[in-house]
């Protein structure tokens, strides 16, 4: 017997799994993600360049000392070369991310996406442009409560948007 003919099966382990449900999150794949949602990848790309930067001043730290041990000093770099160094870091990081993988380790864990005009993902010089753009100006995201479709004045220079791209990391 079979459950295709209305009548209850001999083997129950041989039905059909049921189909399993919709995504939740199914209604919002595609739009064009807001301002929290923008808003908090951004904070968690910067902790993400916090890490590098301090990896790498402990590696610039540990071969100073392999080098010359017994004149050893912690590196301590001014407060402008520390600026600069964190920001090209986050410009380096957001270009290879999103020409990479079509979005920051934020946008990825909140499911976001970088897309262009089509639909597809960004080529490299546009994701430099787009970055340099965002660590410049990063107060161009606060454009995006005031845009129809949810975009930054990044987005806006470059023709490019953010949109729900799936459900978020887990």
């Amino acid at each position: 017997m079979t459950a295709t003919e209305g009548r209850p099966t001999a083997y129950p382990w041989r039905q059909l799994a049921p189909a399993a449900p919709a995504p939740r999150d199914a209604d919002v794949l595609g739009r064009p993600a807001g301002l929290v949602s923008r808003g908090i990848a951004s904070v968690l790309d910067a902790v993400v360049v916090i890490l590098l930067v301090t990896v790498g001043w402990a590696v610039v730290a540990a071969a100073r000392f392999l080098i010359h041990p017994a004149r050893f000093t912690l590196p301590s770099p001014g407060a402008e070369a520390l600026l600069f160094l964190g920001l090209g870091t986050l410009a380096a990081y957001l270009a290879v991310t999103w020409a990479v993988a079509g979005g920051s380790y934020g946008d990825r864990l909140l499911g976001l996406r970088v897309r262009d005009a089509r639909g597809t993902r960004l080529d490299w010089p546009r994701c430099a442009l787009r970055a340099l753009l965002c660590t410049v100006f990063p107060l161009g995201l606060f454009w995006v409560p005031l845009s129809r479709d949810n975009r930054s004045v990044q987005d806006l220079l470059l023709r490019t948007s953010v949109v729900h791209d799936g459900p978020p990391l887990r």
